[in-house]
């Protein structure tokens, strides 16, 4: 009687390890980085995974319920923003793979190019470090600001000239898209302006060339980056189908890495 219950509870476990192994929690932002994990399941599927996807628009909460062990990757970040977090929470994510870059820039509701920027406009930049650091240097690569030497990421404290007397307001990255409505000028990403119906196309200025530090990347945990199922996520969303998705669905709004 005690070697058949063994061999039930062996039995068990075995299988729920192997269940476990085979099933892969993933959180992702909105378009298109959904549309490529979804690509990516489909492939997994074959193989036996159940891919299950948590659609967050709170990037935080996304890396803290990955830094619990709530999922196993994340997919809405680039690295520096991931490096902050870690920084700031004890946090042991990683870097798997970068996928896609975007292109970020300022849009406006009522002005037209960047001549016709008037004194004092409000200007809506990210609020997290890394992103206003990016929104900043944008700002600074246009003439509009001089920012003085820092020893890492730019702040709002490092602008040594505003000759426009700009005002230049940090804004949560959810309240983006509605400072757009709010501000003479807003930062943002193609896929959250893309939301209200506003195109890259539409932009007063985009950032100039690639910054490959700031693509979107799959991440992971220190313990889980080596795992099969890492390994197998990350082949299943660089793949050709991934690839040919960003060339023909998202080639005005950003491009792949890998």
């Amino acid at each position: 009687m005690l070697k058949k219950l063994l061999l039930f509870f062996t039995i068990v476990f075995s299988t729920l390890t192997f269940s476990n192994d085979k099933v892969i929690k993933i959180a992702a932002a909105g378009y298109p980085m959904n549309e490529i994990v979804k690509i990516a399941a489909d492939d997994l599927k074959k193989q036996g995974y159940d891919v299950q996807i948590k659609l967050l628009t709170d990037y935080v909460t996304a890396n803290i319920g990955l830094n619990a062990k709530d999922f196993d990757a994340n997919f809405h970040q680039h690295e520096p923003f991931m490096q902050v977090f870690n920084q700031k929470n004890n946090g042991t994510l990683v870097k798997v793979k970068p996928i896609y870059d975007v292109k970020v820039g300022f849009y406006s509701k009522n002005i037209k190019n960047k001549k016709s920027i008037p004194d004092g406009a409000r200007i809506a930049i990210p609020s997290d470090p890394t992103n206003q650091d990016r929104a900043l240097r944008i700002l600074e690569s246009e003439g509009l600001i001089k920012l003085g030497k820092s020893n890492g990421l730019n702040s709002i404290s490092y602008i040594v000239e505003n000759k426009k007397g700009l005002k230049i307001v940090p804004v949560g990255i959810p309240s983006l898209v509605q400072a757009y409505q709010e501000y003479d000028l807003a930062f943002n990403w193609p896929s959250h302006i893309l939301k209200i119906g506003v195109k890259v196309k539409d932009a007063l200025f985009l950032e100039k060339g690639s910054n490959a530090r700031f693509a979107v990347m799959l991440a992971a945990r220190e313990d889980n980056k080596n795992s099969q199922k890492i390994k197998d996520l990350t082949k299943a969303m660089t793949s050709e189908k991934v690839r040919q998705f960003l060339l023909k669905n998202y080639k005005e709004e950003g491009y792949p890495v890998f």
